[in-house]
């Protein structure tokens, strides 16, 4: 697992920032999440996050409002997974077979309320959720400083949830039916939005001394490149569940193994899907597949002004990995990869 240059644990940090986080939000996640579809290695990990906006904030010379900063950030971390998990599942989006006019339009109405209730700092209907995210617009209307900023976190936020229309659509087609381009495009922008509206918290407080420059911001998307790669294979098993048929993997496999891929996905049979992805290097160190060091390497130095931040995502990349190396269907797969003649 990766750690700070320093040498500080940052798996103990984020661990221990997840819990203090979880331990005031708990109740609020409990309730915006009543069927705990977020499961709690998830609620801990997204909780933790809240570390990348304190980390942003320091670098910008923030000093008085870390904790509230980090809370934010959490907030709006859970929320947005509170989200996701409704969309992503099989029930809600119903497969390839679905339209997709017809779906981005009920994967829009169903992420309208909470941020409009983020806007609005009030829940604009009654479900849970929406309380949620009312309590995170009042925390960012809180953390106060330039309106302009606010209004930018704000903008992002929607370019956010519209990525999340899109990712429904397109990941969840079938392979025949999306560009290569299209997949690409999503699956950067999935995690790099995502982490970039939570570093962006930390630029909200009057201490702050600037908001992200506009390169920093486009880095964040490429690093949303190397990390949502890792995590489409990290979430295989899961993807393949719930219908993600055109994730990035799937789509490599569609491309290099063809209908023998689609017809494991259908059967639900994982372990086959994972020997596939062995067995076509889709797992491997290169331009599509994972990141490797020379290029983790070269995109922290791209966030260099933001100390602790390119750390918590390199982080966040080796989690990932990871788990998808300990995943017992990955093992099997390796194991019988290298056993073949």
């Amino acid at each position: 697992m990766t750690s700070h240059p320093s040498g500080r644990d940052l798996t103990a940090e984020l661990r221990a920032a997840g819990r203090r986080y979880l331990g005031d939000l708990g109740p609020l996640l409990d309730a915006a999440d009543p069927e705990g579809l977020v499961p709690p290695r998830s609620r801990e990990l997204c909780a933790a996050l809240g570390l990348l906006a304190e980390a942003a904030y320091g670098a910008l010379g923030g000093r008085r409002r870390v904790a509230e900063v980090g809370r934010a950030a959490a907030m709006l971390s859970l929320l947005t997974k509170v989200d996701d998990q409704v969309i992503d599942g099989l029930p809600f989006h119903g497969g390839a077979a679905a339209d997709r006019g017809a779906l981005r339009e009920r994967t829009r109405a169903f992420l309208a309320p909470t941020l409009a209730s983020v806007r609005a700092a009030r829940p604009v209907t009654g479900e849970p959720r929406c309380a949620l995210a009312a309590a995170l617009g009042r925390a960012l209307l809180d953390l106060g400083g330039e309106p302009s900023r606010r209004e930018h976190l704000l903008a992002t936020l929607a370019a956010g949830w519209e990525i999340q229309v899109e990712a429904v659509a397109v990941l969840t087609a079938h392979p025949a039916r999306v560009a290569r381009e299209d997949v690409a495009r999503v699956t950067r922008s999935i995690s790099g939005a995502w982490l970039l509206m939570i570093a962006m918290v930390g630029t909200l407080p009057e201490d702050a001394a600037r908001a992200l420059m506009p390169a920093e911001e486009d880095q964040f998307f490429a690093w949303g490149w190397a990390i949502q790669r890792a995590d489409a294979l990290a979430d295989l098993a899961k993807d393949l569940a719930d219908g993600h048929v055109s994730s990035w993997p799937g789509l490599l496999l569609w491309e290099r193994a063809g209908e023998p891929y689609l017809a494991a996905a259908r059967r639900g049979a994982a372990a086959e899907v994972y020997a596939l992805v062995r067995a076509h290097g889709v797992d491997r160190v290169d331009r599509d597949g994972l990141a490797g060091p020379e290029e983790i390497a070269a995109l922290g130095a791209t966030l260099a002004g933001l100390g602790d931040v390119p750390a918590l995502l390199a982080w966040i990349h080796a989690y990932l990995l990871g788990r998808y190396r300990t995943h017992p269907l990955a093992i099997t797969a390796a194991e019988v990869s290298c056993s073949a003649p």
